[in-house]
């Protein structure tokens, strides 16, 4: 009876222990497993947050800003090559101390809004070519010329508003640069009127002054 009851515990003594050491060499297969997608995961997460990475979209912005803002300095400090049917006014009127003048300033312009009041004061100088220019061609102009003339400045007194309008809504495609760029065009626009009206204005006097150069 006794050698039962000993071999019985034997073997529940030898169950216990195989219990013991199945359970506890699961845990270690199951953790052992489960470690692969840890270790996995920070490789997965490293690329995951180089796109959303603040530093990168930094210099991304800033780069952008800075390439905005070259490139209307870059073309603020040039001016449209105005070629009219005259070849003899063309090469004159390329050297006009007007446009000399507008290019050193906007060399020295700091920034934007500098440049864009060096743009409004050569808009005003402009206009003042205009009315200038204009007096000077009905003065000089023989009377059978004389009538187109006002004919032309007439037509383009009355269109100018609309093209001003164009200018500033083709202008707000520039975005932050919307007013640099209006301020410029606008620039441009009395520019060309005036090129166009000393133009005439060669034919009948070669040796015709600006009112700019009559200040200096």
């Amino acid at each position: 009876m006794k050698k039962m009851k000993t071999a019985s515990l034997l073997i529940a003594s030898i169950m216990v222990f195989s219990v013991f050491f199945g359970c506890n060499k699961t845990p270690e297969d199951t953790s052992s497993l489960a470690s692969e997608p840890a270790l996995s995961a920070p490789e997965s997460q490293a690329p995951s947050k180089a796109p959303s990475s603040s530093p990168s979209a930094a210099p991304s912005s800033s780069g952008t800003s800075s390439a905005a803002a070259s490139g209307p300095d870059d073309k603020a400090t040039s001016l449209k090559n105005i070629v009219t049917s005259n070849k003899d006014f063309n090469k004159l009127f390329v050297n006009n101390p007007i446009d000399k003048a507008y290019l050193a300033e906007m060399e020295k312009a700091t920034s934007t809004a500098d440049m864009i009041k060096v743009n409004e004061k050569y808009t005003k100088l402009w206009q003042t070519e205009i009315d200038s220019g204009y007096k000077k061609l009905l003065a000089k102009a023989p009377e059978s010329k004389k009538k187109s003339y006002q004919k032309r400045q007439e037509r383009w007194v009355k269109g100018t508003p609309d093209d001003l309008k164009k200018i500033a809504e083709k202008a707000q495609s520039a975005g932050a640069m919307a007013q640099l760029e209006a301020s410029g065009e606008t620039m441009e626009f009395y520019r060309e009127r005036a090129a166009a009206i000393y133009k005439n204005l060669f034919t009948h006097d070669p040796k015709f002054t600006y009112a700019y150069s009559a200040k200096k």
